[in-house]
């Protein structure tokens, strides 16, 4: 081992310089490792993503595109197959009932019923545990339904088919369904049968969903036209069957159906990070500054016995280094960690396959480049002015970091201070010191005004997510949707629903899916838009509120008039107010007046008909396929109870229900869903205020360094412990509620923007923008306490000088 006498004297001064202030090495070397950390975490955790999630997903051979209609034969799956350009295609039975949890609730339920387990060819699933395939009467769970359940395998669940009879399925096995949506997305629970079973559920033995997969040589990169166009074909495939066909769901090549979502929080994250980074570079700089500022004399000295500007530079350039490299000592191993927490908490989320803890050499040499790059590039200035000093100005200086020199702020500080008369001196002085070392205030300021900014942005972000939300559910007024599995007159739906007690008000409401033609010409058919889901309510319905942004809505006299919503004219751009829409419904071609616009709000595309004209125009005149209910109570609890009243109700009366949703629940649900992006947005948002008060912690460090002198004059004239470190909380103080002003300035066009952005990443719209003030006065709070935090250690320093001590400082 190299003895410490043996190095040369320069780097005997850079390991005194490091040892000899612990807190201000501390400091410098924490902020520096957040932002490592950061940066690291995240882009670790997006290589874990793009390689677990890849291979989940493709593990599964997912299908290019899966069609969803009324039960059919396996005829018509031969028949899509045979289409050109098709590879594969299989089909499948859903059935969609209520399932009792451990807990004793009823939730909706998804149960599959595949043909043959053992020869699956699209959207495989794989066996977990137990038996395989499921027997007659047996289940097989999906493991994202099991927590949402209760339940465990060899147990037993009760389930509660259309018809209201009460079944009870054995728990023998769990399966791994990649190519579905997780439990904690879709609110509901997930399970696999056979087809003997379906019997046993009261279903017809028949299928309702096809996937199928096309040829390589269909697709064109990740455009997804292609695979519409082929998707259209199969439609009409169908339809010559006979059924009609409500949904042509289309999936991005090689891309998970979340991709998107996952990308844009990476996307966010990474942003964040960066911020991090450069934050606690800040501190660096005025570290280092402050450094050289105390140690004037000493680069005097080192210059006066022959020592060159390079060599000087090169120093403390390595004094930057030796804390680059503690923080990536420590950044590297915890960023991996936690970079493999969040992709084994995102796995469970979206349901993917996570493959552990990996530190990749590319993430490392990222962490290296920021841990020691980064701060190095920073601190080239403030080292390359600091050691241009002479030696007479070093000889001369008296080593006490003098004030900027005096400008019109500080002369504007001055007029305003001595109109305060009220004020101590104490706190006089702590406001004037404020401002004495302003380039070492702007870059304290600086990263407290980000992270504040951030912060807000992102309670902003929640607030206007919410917003959102709560406009498209005022959009459809009512409590409770009741949908059916086939079509009942819709007198008798009103009649039945109003009979259950709680009930305010029904309405019946048409319901179908077709698509918007470009023209009459059988060639225009494979021309079509993708699906759009027709409702057609009563004329003067009260519960709906669409908000129109063009034309009208629809009144009694209208006949084939269809109100559009925004997101149907992403794919039809050319209908406007007054021109004709053809859309094929089945086998007919229906011609409409464009009447009106509405705004989209989550729905996806819809298009709103009067219920009168439309059911004849369908042949289904008087006849509904869901029923919409007004609850006499508000409270969420009851209106759940009256849901379960009422599916009982319609069962007990020969209506076969498919799915009964509660408004309120979906809210809380989505709700959850936002939350996950918002926690992730906090936890960033909580780092930059880490780095904030560790570099407010530094500065007021630096600033009881510089006036050591100053504080034994206060002593010597008989200022006590308390009142020397009470300057410096306030000091502190006043820095952060600048920094806050600051913050609130910034917060509401940041805010705007990022609410912008999350909207289109997330939802391919703008969010309804709603500023939080919630989140001003967090921040005020967390600012306070921050400042108060961060200025303790230094005043408690200052406060301990003795009179002796401050005299003799150099």
């Amino acid at each position: 081992m190299i003895s410490y006498t043996l190095w040369g004297p320069r780097w005997r001064k850079v390991l005194a310089d490091l040892w000899g202030n612990k807190l201000r090495t501390l400091l410098v070397v924490l902020s520096i490792t957040v932002g490592v950390f950061a940066v690291g975490m995240v882009y670790s955790a997006y290589l874990m993503f793009e390689r677990d999630l890849d291979a989940s997903w493709r593990s599964a051979v997912p299908a290019s595109a899966s069609l969803y209609a009324d039960p059919f034969d396996q005829e018509l799956v031969d028949s899509v197959r045979s289409l050109r350009g098709v590879k594969e295609a299989e089909g499948r039975r859903n059935v969609d009932l209520r399932v009792r949890t451990a807990g004793g609730e009823w939730r909706q339920m998804f149960l599959t019923a595949i043909p043959d387990y053992s020869r699956q060819k699209v959207n495989r699933i794989k066996s977990q545990t137990g038996a395989w395939p499921p027997g007659d009467g047996d289940v097989l769970l999906e493991r994202s339904s099991l927590a949402e359940l209760g339940v465990a395998q060899g147990g037993n669940i009760q389930v509660e088919t259309s018809d209201g009879h009460k079944r009870t399925l054995k728990i023998t096995g769990t399966v791994y369904d990649p190519s579905q949506i997780p439990s904690m997305f879709s609110g509901r629970s997930y399970g696999y049968i056979s087809m003997d079973t379906l019997e046993k559920l009261d279903e017809e033995r028949r299928l309702d969903q096809v996937n199928f997969v096309v040829e390589p040589w269909v697709l064109k990169g990740k455009d997804t036209a292609p695979i519409e166009a082929v998707g259209r074909r199969a439609w009409s495939k169908l339809e010559q069957g006979d059924t009609t066909v409500f949904w042509l769901q289309v999936n991005k090549p090689g891309e998970h159906q979340l991709q998107s979502i996952m990308n844009a929080l990476i996307l966010l994250l990474t942003v964040l990070g960066i911020l991090s980074l450069l934050l606690g570079t800040f501190l660096l700089v005025n570290t280092i500054a402050a450094i050289l500022t105390q140690q004037i004399r000493q680069v005097g000295i080192m210059k006066a016995i022959g020592a060159r500007r390079d060599q000087i530079l090169r120093m403390y350039l390595t004094m930057v280094g030796v804390y680059g490299v503690l923080a990536l000592v420590i950044a590297a191993p915890l960023g991996a960690l936690a970079a493999s927490m969040v992709t084994g908490f995102m796995a469970q989320v979206f349901n993917f396959d996570s493959g552990g803890l990996e530190l990749p050499g590319k993430v490392l040499l990222l962490e290296a480049v920021a841990a020691l790059g980064v701060p190095a590039l920073a601190a080239v200035w403030p080292v390359w002015r600091g050691t241009g000093i002479t030696v007479r100005e070093a000889i001369s200086d008296y080593g006490i970091g003098s004030a900027d020199t005096q400008g019109r702020l500080d002369r504007w500080i001055d007029r305003l201070l001595e109109r305060l008369k009220n004020v101590s001196r104490p706190a006089l002085l702590s406001l004037r010191n404020t401002f004495r070392k302003k380039g070492r205030l702007a870059l304290t300021l600086l990263t407290l005004t980000i992270a504040g900014t951030v912060f807000m942005a992102v309670f902003t972000v929640r607030s206007s997510l919410y917003s959102t939300l709560d406009e498209a559910l005022d959009y459809f007024r009512y409590d409770i949707s009741v949908g059916f599995t086939e079509n009942y007159r819709a007198a008798r739906i009103e009649h039945e629903v109003l009979r259950v007690p709680g009930v305010k008000a029904a309405e019946a409401w048409g319901f179908t899916s077709g698509r918007i033609l470009q023209s009459e010409r059988k060639e225009a058919e494979d021309d079509a838009s993708k699906n759009v889901i027709i409702l057609a309510p009563p004329v003067g319905s009260k519960m709906i509120q669409p908000q129109l942004i063009a034309g009208r809505w629809l009144v009694p006299e209208d006949e084939s008039a269809l109100v559009v919503n925004t997101e149907t004219l992403k794919d039809s751009p050319r209908l406007t107010v007054g021109s004709p829409a053809i859309i094929k419904i089945g086998t007919r071609k229906l011609t409409f007046t464009v009447v009106g616009i509405a705004k989209s709000t989550m729905t996806g595309p819809l298009a709103y008909a009067p219920y009168s004209w439309f059911s004849g125009a369908i042949q289904e005149a008087g006849g509904a396929r869901s029923v919409q209910i007004t609850a006499a109570a508000a409270n969420p609890q009851e209106q759940t109870e009256l849901g379960r009243r009422l599916e009982e109700h319609l069962k007990k009366n020969n209506l076969r229900v498919q799915n009964v949703d509660i408004t309120w629940e979906q809210k809380q649900r989505i709700r959850s869903q936002f939350d996950i992006l918002i926690v992730f947005l906090l936890l960033m948002a909580i780092l930059l205020a880490i780095v904030g008060a560790l570099g407010l912690m530094g500065t007021m460090g630096i600033n009881v360094l510089e006036r050591t002198r100053e504080i034994g004059i206060m002593r010597a004239i008989g200022a006590s412990s308390s009142t020397i470190g009470r300057i410096f909380v306030v000091e502190a103080l006043c820095i952060g509620v600048l920094s806050w002003l600051f913050s609130l300035v910034l917060a509401l066009p940041v805010a705007a923007l990022l609410s912008y952005e999350v909207g289109v990443m997330f939802m391919q719209s703008p969010l309804t923008f709603s500023f939080s003030f919630w989140g001003v006065g967090i921040w005020l709070v967390v600012s306070v306490l921050l400042s108060v935090a961060a200025s303790l250690i230094p005043a408690r320093n200052a406060a301990r000088l003795s009179v002796r001590e401050v005299l003799g400082y150099e």
